[in-house]
């Protein structure tokens, strides 16, 4: 082979090495084109609760999930059906739905996150106007329709109850679905019927318009509030589920619990981002579904929340934020260069501190051995009475210093055994003058508490 057609070979061979990265590259690229870009994904689900059917909870999830799909293409919504806060609960727990609305005033597990406040709870106590009903404390013996007991507003009227003192066997309580208390309402079946709703709900207002009603104010409402932090006072204006006549016929007094919408801290942060935009992002097309939706805020985390709030929350409520490190980058590394002179400083004060609390004990069992050594040489109880009144101030004194950090627990412990000794010295010494007391044992004793403690 020639001088020539070699050099042509090896041209042609570190033309191919060059080449070959550069189609990897392509092929890789064009991989993850095809994955990301192409290829149909399959839709991953998420599973909602929307509560009881025909409740206004149950209209509001509905046109969150429909919305959240609609934006999303690679989420598929599954509603389930539940029969209220308990049922929620008990799903999540079980990792059979991922999100679910609750009241704030149920004590949820810490396993949960919360995601955003949908609408304020409030306690609506409506009855006959022919019902001789004109206060709370008129409902004994009154037949009550009252939510079912799964539900989160079933134990909220049992607390309400009790905190105005009436007693739950003088209640005639019924335990019936919204739309079955409207129609007993309304067929005179109950005199009153207690239910949690947002403000304005259509319900009250259909009820008011078929069948004359009072609502009964709730006026312990502020002490309800401070016995429950999730609780907060709240007004049913006049006039605001009928105009003429109004009802009420004056501002109402009530309480209310914001319903919280939550999820398992598992459910990945992509899902519950995608969720939270959906709920902020797309108000205007929500509220053509659902009342409701108008209502829906964010967190107030810098009150602290009764959960934690999810990660996917936070990144889409801090997203307009810069990050601490980037908003903070120039004043960090000056604080961490304090730190380090800082650190390096305390590690001296530390080790001189350490000292002292050495040099403290050694003069104290100096002194323990001198007050040894005079009992020993002891001839009179009176001088034996002046030792043992030394080793029980030396003690007080110790004990203050453990108190005041001037000796730490390893020392005291070093102390401890050398008063012992002492003590042991002092006793014999007793003993053999024919002193009967009792007062080193005391001690003692006292000395061991102080061991056990430190």
């Amino acid at each position: 082979m020639s001088d020539k057609q070699k050099k042509e070979n090896i041209n042609k061979s570190a033309m191919i090495r060059a080449a070959i990265p550069f189609i990897l590259s392509i092929l890789v690229l064009g991989g993850l084109y095809y994955a990301f870009f192409i290829r149909e994904k399959t839709p991953q689900i998420l599973r909602i609760a929307t509560g009881l059917q025909g409740s206004i909870t149950q209209e509001l999830m509905q046109a969150i999930g429909s919305q959240l799909q609609a934006n999303n293409k690679d989420i598929k919504v599954v509603y389930v059906e539940t029969k209220g806060t308990s049922q929620n609960i008990q799903l999540l727990e079980k990792n059979k739905i991922d999100v679910a609305a609750i009241p704030s005033d149920i004590i949820a597990r810490p396993s949960f996150s919360l995601v955003a406040i949908l609408y304020p709870d409030t306690y609506h106590l409506i009855v006959r106007e022919d019902a001789s009903i004109n206060t709370i404390h008129d409902l004994p013996g009154k037949i009550i329709a009252v939510p079912p007991t799964t539900s989160g507003a079933y134990r909220s009227f049992w607390y309400l109850i009790g905190q105005y003192g009436l007693s739950p066997e003088a209640i005639k309580a019924r335990s019936m679905s919204h739309n079955e208390a409207f129609t007993a309402l309304r067929k005179n079946k109950i005199d009153a019927m207690f239910y949690l709703a947002p403000p304005a709900n259509r319900q009250t207002r259909w009820i008011a318009e078929a069948v004359r009603i009072k609502i009964l104010p709730i006026d312990q409402a502020n002490a309800m509030a401070l016995r429950r932090n999730a609780l907060n006072p709240a007004i049913i204006p006049k006039g605001i589920y009928a105009g003429r006549p109004p009802v009420p016929p004056v501002d109402i007094q009530t309480i209310s619990a914001n319903r919280i919408l939550i999820t398992r801290r598992d459910v990945a942060d992509s899902f519950i981002r995608s969720l939270t935009a959906t709920m902020f992002e797309n108000r205007r097309e929500l509220s053509t579904n659902s009342i409701l939706a108008s209502f829906i805020t964010q967190p107030d985390m810098s009150k602290g929340t009764i959960l934690p709030v999810h990660p996917g929350a936070i990144s889409f409520y801090d997203r307009n934020q810069p990050s601490f490190f980037q908003e903070n980058a120039e004043p960090i590394g000056v604080i961490i260069s304090v730190i380090a002179v800082m650190l390096s400083g305390l590690l001296w004060v530390k080790r001189r501190w350490e000292e002292r609390q050495k040099g403290r004990i050694d003069v104290y069992n100096l002194d323990l051995l001198d007050i040894t050594e005079a009992a020993r040489n002891a001839t009179s109880p009176a001088q034996l009475e002046t030792c043992r009144n030394s080793l029980f101030d030396m003690l007080t004194q110790v004990v203050r210093d453990l108190d005041d950090d001037k000796i730490d627990g390893e020392g005291f412990h070093f102390f401890a055994f050398t008063w012992e000794a002492a003590c042991a010295v002092i006793g014999e010494k007793e003993r053999k003058l024919g002193i009967n007391n009792n007062l080193l044992n005391q001690a003692k004793a006292n000395l061991a508490q102080l061991k056990e403690q430190t």
